[in-house]
């Protein structure tokens, strides 16, 4: 009986179920704003607790400016492991054309920074099963930013 426990053991901690991943949103960049639209660059520490590797599949993500103004969700392919019992960091470029130009014109009339939000989530798993753990990111879009794209979005004299 007592030759069967590590057995057992190690039976029951492989049939159990892998504790979800800790997601610690690290830094959003803005690093492009103009006529066409908008590119930030997000970095994600991904955090494994479980004693097997995890792999992701892709990372969604959700922007929106001022609050209410909805520019869109980008999902990109992101295929890699999280290494067991390790903390990873995912860069996630993210870019995005303007739904339409009149809002780049409506955020250059405020006076003030713009706040921005992505919502979004890392899926993890594969066909079998897959799991989204969510991340979220405040920011702000500086006047000057905002103002030069607007700028920079008319025709240049010949």
């Amino acid at each position: 009986m007592r030759a069967l426990l590590p057995i057992f053991a190690a039976t029951a901690f492989a049939c159990s179920k892998p504790a979800p991943p800790t997601l610690v949103p690290e830094r959003v960049t803005l690093t492009r704003i103009d006529a066409t639209g908008i590119a930030l660059d997000l970095a994600l520490d991904v955090s494994n607790p479980n004693l097997v590797d995890l792999t992701t599949t892709d990372v969604t993500s959700h922007l929106v400016v001022d609050k209410t103004r909805d520019v869109g969700t980008v999902t990109l392919p992101n295929a890699m492991t999280l290494a067991a019992s390790k903390t990873t960091r995912i860069d996630v470029p993210m870019t995005l054309s303007w739904p339409d130009m009149s809002l780049l014109a409506q955020l250059a009339m405020n006076n003030t920074a713009v706040p921005y939000s992505v919502d979004g989530s890392v899926a993890l798993g594969g066909s079998l099963l897959q799991v989204h753990v969510p991340f979220h990111f405040d920011g702000s879009i500086t006047r000057d930013q905002i103002v030069g794209a607007m700028m920079n979005s008319f025709p240049k004299p010949r």
